[in-house]
């Protein structure tokens, strides 16, 4: 890409650090470390979204390509790009596959899944980029037409509302008329079953999901040379039931100055206080669809898995 993908990350924390509640964007979970334990989170047996989105592309990826006609897969957000692999599939069976596109910002999984895709497919154009998807949506710009523009894993969902707006007119940008867009949501879910999902995982000897709390503050540790003690400091998650909202909260255990020095930031923590590392929206369909409506994408399809109530729609 043209521009430091680095620049849009900094000025992403600065703003979440500085709101109050302060928030730590979602992107800073994910250095390898946090990619790794990600991937045991998914594998967690009471979290349905992975095995609900799995479903959902093995049932209907070949509609998605048929649909859609593309011959091009960019992928935003890319990861180890399993799922992915299920609509290049699709399209290479209906003959279409040419190219893809994988955009992530943990180079290491999106690097490996690269390589299996040159394996795999030795004629394809396999393109991997290291940054966040927001960045990398103006370089995307008059880069090929006829394209399948994927967000899948409910990457969506870990958007604010200003973030979504912000994605949304990005995405409407830089997508010609012949492009579609495939985003896979998680769908508003009965209480109890959202609780056992993200609450998986959270305790017991191998405790990822708070491992994978704690590594964010680790990764700025580790990018800005910040001061973060992890012991002074508890994760927790919370399902907002109103707001439709799954939030991880780190809560600071005592009163406390944290330093950030390559951004010049110092941060005062109270005893007690409480931010987000991760904020993940369910969606209701018809105001998902209103939504996207008026940033000008139509759904063409949708598709809705009933056991977990995981939703996918195809968009141009």
């Amino acid at each position: 890409m043209p521009d430091d993908p680095s620049d849009g990350a900094e000025n992403a924390l600065r703003a979440g650090l500085a709101e109050s509640p302060r928030r730590i964007p979602h992107r800073y979970g994910y250095d390898t470390t946090g990619s790794q334990l990600f991937e045991e989170i998914r594998r967690l047996p009471a979290y349905y979204p992975p095995r609900a989105e799995d479903r959902l592309l093995r049932d209907h990826a070949g509609e998605v390509a048929h649909l859609s006609g593309a011959t091009e897969l960019v992928d935003l957000g890319a990861g180890s790009a399993e799922k992915s692999e299920l609509l290049l599939s699709a399209m290479d069976a209906h003959g279409l596959l040419r190219a893809y596109t994988g955009i992530d910002v943990s180079p290491g999984p999106m690097k490996a899944a690269g390589r299996r895709f040159v394996a795999r497919w030795p004629a394809v154009r396999v393109t991997t980029v290291h940054g966040d998807f927001s960045a990398a949506l103006p370089w995307l710009r008059g880069r090929g037409t006829g394209r399948l523009v994927a967000m899948l894993g409910n990457t969506f969902g870990c958007l604010t509302p200003p973030e979504r707006s912000r994605f949304l007119r990005s995405l409407r940008d830089c997508c010609g008329p012949d492009d579609h867009v495939l985003l896979c949501v998680d769908l508003y879910q009965p209480v109890e079953a959202v609780r056992r999902a993200y609450g998986a995982g959270f305790d017991g000897e191998r405790p990822v999901r708070r491992l994978f709390a704690l590594n964010t503050l680790a990764h700025l540790n580790n990018e800005y040379g910040a001061d973060f003690e992890l012991a002074s400091f508890e994760p927790a998650v919370v399902y907002d039931v109103p707001l439709k909202q799954v939030r991880g909260e780190i809560r600071s255990v005592a009163q406390q100055r944290v330093s950030l020095p390559r951004l010049n930031i110092s941060l005062d923590f109270a005893r007690d206080e409480t931010f987000f590392h991760d904020v993940i929206q369910k969606f209701e369909l018809s105001q998902l669809v209103a939504e996207l409506a008026a940033f000008g994408f139509e759904c063409r399809r949708h598709w809705v898995e009933e056991e977990y109530q995981y939703g996918a729609l195809l968009l141009r």
